[in-house]
């Protein structure tokens, strides 16, 4: 009987010191391959999100593996248009609002205000059309001015600049310095250098330490016997995911010298910086057939562009081949894409972002926002762990 009950404790302890063995086996492989925060607790792995601003005043975080809204944020303001910046570490989305006119920083972790800058003072209106840019290093925040004096019987039209503000300035900051800019200036980026890029009806670049501004591309002032002049709307600074500043342009090609346009080729091409190299670029790639609005290359691949209004569109560039069409269900103004270029996601307009395989563009589903619509809100994409 004592033998019995030996035999039992025996067996009993091996098996829980097996179970004690195997949790610090798994302990042990755990703290070996997971990252941990300041506490040490695990952290998640990096996984893609978008910000995205709609109406009234929302700013929300939407993860992109669940397709949830994580937070939303209220701004002090009025969406429009919603363009949006990150930071470089993608904590905080700086948005221009309020009808053109105010820029705000908020914490996308927690919601909180770490940035305003009112533009406008005294008897001058200033805005900015979407040309908000962050430089490299997350110090300075750049816009693209275009001031009006107001008097009492007419508006004087002044001189446009560039704005150059503190990000740790915080609330109600101002701006530290300002430098004469081109007109008509609609989107900004900075490559990794730091050089901030101006879409004007040529393509600029700015030292923003010292203002000096050179031709990066030559747009509208290109004049060539073979192609019509490039026209060009852009208002959504896209394409951080492929590392680049880009905007479409239409053109026509003319079949000889007579340059009759009745016979010319209508082509879409694009103006593209890489804002790792510096390169600057422009090329047609596929036939002008219908109208779209943004459009952006395959990240990992330039030689794939997609654009999309009211259809979504794939383009061979190297060919000047479409080689995929989908009609969507309403028009959507802006595109982005997965961090791994495998979806696409599109939005602005209404208040649903669609998602569509970039392969086959094949529709993967819709995200519903909560309030009105997203209207020119500009969805920025990135990864990160939250």
């Amino acid at each position: 009987m004592r033998m019995t009950k030996l035999m039992i404790f025996l067996t009993n302890l091996s098996a829980r010191s097996l179970l004690i063995s195997t949790v610090m086996l798994m302990v042990g492989c755990s703290q070996a391959v997971t990252k941990t925060d300041p506490d040490g607790y695990p952290k998640a792995a990096p996984k893609d999100y978008m910000v995205i601003v709609n109406r009234p005043n929302r700013v929300n975080l939407i993860d992109l593996t669940t397709n949830q809204i994580v937070r939303s944020c209220q701004l002090p303001g009025t969406a429009a248009p919603g363009t949006v910046v990150m930071s470089p570490d993608n904590r905080i989305a700086y948005i221009l609002a309020d009808h053109f006119s105010n820029v705000y920083g908020v914490n996308i972790d927690n919601c909180e205000l770490v940035f305003s800058a009112f533009q406008s003072y005294a008897n001058i209106r200033i805005r900015s059309l979407a040309s908000i840019a962050i430089s490299p290093d997350g110090k300075s925040l750049y816009t693209h001015q275009n001031p009006v004096r107001l008097l009492s019987d007419h508006f004087e039209v002044m001189d446009t600049r560039i704005a150059v503000y503190n990000t740790a300035d915080g609330l109600k900051a101002q701006p530290v310095k300002t430098y004469p800019a081109p007109r008509q200036v609609t989107i900004m980026a900075t490559d990794k250098n730091g050089t901030l890029y101006l879409g004007a009806p040529d393509i600029y670049a700015m030292n923003p330490n010292t203002g000096e501004t050179r031709l990066a591309i030559k747009s509208r002032g290109l004049e060539t016997p073979h192609f019509s002049q490039r026209d060009s709307l852009t208002v959504w600074p896209i394409g951080s995911v492929s590392n680049e500043f880009i905007r479409m342009y239409t053109t026509a090609r003319y079949q000889d010298e007579t340059q009759d346009i009745d016979k010319a080729k209508w082509l879409w091409g694009y103006e593209r910086i890489d804002l790792t190299t510096g390169e600057a670029e422009s090329r047609e790639f596929g036939p002008l057939e219908v109208v779209l609005f943004t459009g952006m290359t395959r990240p990992g691949d330039k030689n794939q562009m997609y654009a999309v209004l009211t259809q979504l569109k794939k383009y061979d560039v190297s060919r000047q081949q479409e080689l995929m069409s989908v009609d969507l269900e309403h028009t959507y103004y802006c595109l982005n894409f997965s961090t791994d270029g495998s979806k696409i996601y599109l939005a602005g307009t209404f208040n649903d972002i669609a998602i569509y395989d970039a392969d086959t563009l094949q529709k993967l589903g819709n995200i519903q926002l909560t309030g009105g619509d997203m209207s020119m809100s500009t969805p920025q994409i990135f990864a990160r762990e939250i």
